[in-house]
């Protein structure tokens, strides 16, 4: 049971999808909570992802409206205009200001909102919110989900206990090129604004921008961080000892959501953390792991168990970064499958890594001393049929 004082939740189903599944979730603060927010760098932004980049410049939220099954995406001016009308009628059953409300969709993109069935549920919506209701919103927020995503983890601040909730939704469209999903980031540790934005940008490049499933950027990505300051604590500064212990235990929390829809990738059955070590640069060796997470031929190896290490390195030489060919080491694990480019593997040993639910693969391609990494999953037959079916 995950509670976040001064945070409350709810998910109700208003008639979108089928069998009576939660399909619209609500997050509410107490009080105005200071807000970041990052969203996705898709040309084609989808009107609650516009409306809440708009919103978020004032730099408080107190309510997050989100529903699913309708993405209202490329819906032009009438679904601005819903997403709009949506977030009014909440504010009003809420009793406060509309522009303190941000929206999100996730879903089909084409659709408008069902503003009829959604104005209906709100009520509800509103009544049902609970201090422990963040299992309801990671329910009602997925679409191809196989399960709700959430984490939480208290530090201590100022002498006091703080308390950092993660809550996410994706399995699909999920590539590292800002949040590529739906998150969102409570906590009730006082933070100042500036330092906020900080953490949730370091928390982002460090967690959910390193993750891979297929490639492709949604219309819709937003992750969205709310503070409400309720543990009283001193507002923690950009830098200091207690400003690194509050980042790294929202990138570890984000981590933990973003492994978990990693591991729900549609149809995945393989979670492997990609580090390339010995590069120029961070970009250069950033290029490398994302080359190497989105390949469809080596994400297969990994589904087939096979240690086709020529696809690594194939893959490896076609991202753009200068390195020598002849002095790559690779390794599965602590298995070493490379040495100065010259195969050193003992396959059968090679294949028992593989055959694990999560693998490390880490390519050293000996031109400097920068890293990076990604975590992606494997490319399965049963991606390719939730794919070719989400609509029918």
């Amino acid at each position: 049971m995950i509670k976040v004082p001064g945070f409350l939740g709810s998910a109700v189903s208003s008639g979108v999808k089928k069998k009576g599944k939660k399909d619209l979730a609500l997050i509410y603060s107490e009080n105005p909570a200071k807000a970041a927010a990052v969203f996705t760098t898709n040309i084609v932004k989808a009107p609650p992802v516009l409306l809440g980049m708009d919103r978020i410049k004032g730099g408080f939220c107190q309510a997050v409206l989100i529903n699913s099954g309708v993405a209202n995406a490329f819906t032009g001016k009438a679904g601005l205009g819903d997403s709009i009308s949506t977030s009014k009628d909440a504010a009003k059953e809420l009793g406060i200001d509309e522009n303190l409300v941000i929206p999100s969709s996730t879903g089909v993109i084409g659709g408008r909102l069902p503003l009829d069935k959604m104005k209906k549920a709100l009520p509800k919506l509103v009544k049902n919110l609970k201090n422990d209701g963040f299992l309801d919103v990671a329910e009602g927020i997925m679409t191809t989900d196989a399960f709700p995503k959430y984490a939480s983890k208290t530090i201590n601040i100022g002498g006091k206990k703080g308390t950092i909730c993660v809550i996410g939704k994706g399995a699909g469209m999920i590539a590292p090129n800002m949040a590529t999903m739906l998150a969102y980031i409570l906590t009730d540790i006082n933070i100042g604004k500036r330092a906020l934005n900080k953490a949730l940008k370091n928390s982002v490049n460090n967690s959910f921008n390193k993750i891979i499933v297929d490639g492709d950027t949604s219309t819709n990505d937003t992750v969205l961080m709310l503070a409400n300051g309720k543990l009283g604590n001193t507002a923690i500064k950009e830098s200091g000892a207690e400003y690194k212990k509050f980042e790294s235990a929202v990138t570890e929390v984000a981590t933990e959501v973003a492994e978990m829809i990693v591991k729900d990738g549609e149809g995945a059955t393989k979670v492997a953390k990609i580090i390339v070590k010995g590069a120029k640069t961070q970009k250069d060796a950033e290029k490398i792991a994302r080359v190497l997470g989105t390949s469809s031929l080596v994400k297969t190896a990994f589904f087939g168990e096979d240690p086709n290490w020529g696809r690594i390195v194939a893959a490896a030489g076609r991202a753009g970064v200068d390195f020598d060919p002849d002095k790559l080491d690779l390794f599965f694990d602590d298995q070493k499958i490379l040495s100065n480019s010259k195969e050193v593997m003992n396959e059968a040993k090679a294949k028992s890594v593989l055959k694990k639910p999560k693998f490390e693969i880490t390519l050293n391609i000996k031109s400097g001393k920068a890293s990076s990494f990604v975590i992606a999953s494997d490319l399965t037959f049963d991606y390719i049929k939730i794919n070719s079916h989400y609509r029918t």
